[in-house]
């Protein structure tokens, strides 16, 4: 039986293989191979997510051992019901917590005869700009306020010093592939695994626009500790679920009128009845049509209108809380 932990690192496209395994599942049956998911919840189900996975890493060397052997048997009991002989877990923050992990996967090693684990890695100069705007911005994951790019660099770049564990507990079983943003890394762990999969329609992507991330910057600089996207989703707006709507799309539907002469020019035989009825020629006037507003111009007073509506919200919230007040006194 061969298992492959995939253990990122985070802004490879792990997630994007982590959707071509999830949809594969019909298809990864056929080749005898079955995904496990990310969560240690086949050990005990308070694994499961985010905080399990937390609780999992920070178990005693002892309980990891135990850990071991119920992951084992958990996989076994699959593979009965299945005839799967391949199996798959993929966790981007197994990378980075691999040395706090080694009694586990020490113990693993024990149990298991094929044990396989795929890193991919990229360059330092592309990678820490991304892991910066997701932990450090838009995933606040230290304390007090905002870090600059030089300060959670030094931090981040720490992730790397995890690469050795890896290499030395796995030896030729850990097979660690450079990548970058253009790779095909779903094509990539494909052909690494031998696996066939179909990779999703879309390409995952966690990356936000750059007014995005700056909101949620200056959201999350107000929180004292860590401050997951789903913060701000919940207080101000769930902009992955609702997308903010571009300005400049909204202002081509209200003041683009450059279709004007091909409208006028479908219905030319109209205007050439009226013209030859009233004698005039409607459509060569010198009446101007009116101009487009400027863009400078237009973006000013719309600040203009949102400052007034803001302190007038903020007054009515002002009143709203005193009137809750002296209701709550009551």
């Amino acid at each position: 039986m061969r298992i492959i932990f995939h253990i990122g690192m985070g802004k490879t496209g792990t997630t994007s293989i982590q959707n071509a395994l999830a949809q594969n599942a019909a298809a990864l049956a056929r080749q005898k191979a079955h995904y496990l998911g990310m969560w240690f919840d086949g050990v005990d189900q308070k694994f499961r997510g985010l905080k399990g996975f937390g609780m999992f890493v920070a178990q005693s060397e002892e309980n990891q051992k135990r850990h071991a052997q119920h992951f084992w048997d958990h996989v076994n009991a699959i593979a009965k019901d299945t005839k799967a002989t391949t199996f798959v877990f993929s966790n981007e923050s197994l990378f980075q917590n691999g040395p706090r992990l080694a009694p586990f996967f020490g113990e693993l090693q024990n149990l298991s005869a094929e044990l396989d684990v795929i890193a991919f890695v990229r360059d330092p100069r592309a990678w820490l700009p991304s892991a910066h705007t997701q932990w450090a911005l838009r995933h606040k994951t230290n304390e007090g306020p905002l870090e600059d790019f030089a300060t959670s660099a030094r931090r981040l770049i720490k992730f790397y010093d995890a690469l050795p564990f890896w290499i030395e507990q796995f030896g030729d079983a850990a097979q660690i592939r450079h990548t970058a943003l253009e790779h095909d890394v779903v094509a990539d762990f494909a052909e690494t695994t031998g696996l066939i999969l179909t990779p999703p329609a879309t390409r995952a992507l966690e990356r936000s626009e750059p007014a995005d991330i700056l909101l949620r910057a200056m959201f999350n600089n107000r929180v004292e500790g860590t401050a997951l996207p789903e913060r701000f989703n919940r207080v101000i707006r769930d902009t992955e679920a609702n997308p903010v709507p571009s300005l400049e799309d909204i202002k081509r539907v209200c003041f683009d009128q450059s279709a004007a002469e091909t409208v006028i020019s479908e219905n030319a035989g109209l205007f050439e009845f009226l013209r030859d009825r009233t004698g005039i020629d409607f459509v060569n006037t010198s009446d101007d049509p009116p101009a487009e507003p400027d863009d400078a111009e237009l973006q000013r007073r719309v600040i203009d209108y949102l400052i007034e509506i803001t302190f007038d919200q903020a007054q009515r919230l002002k009143r709203l809380e005193r009137l809750v007040s002296e209701l709550q006194k009551d």
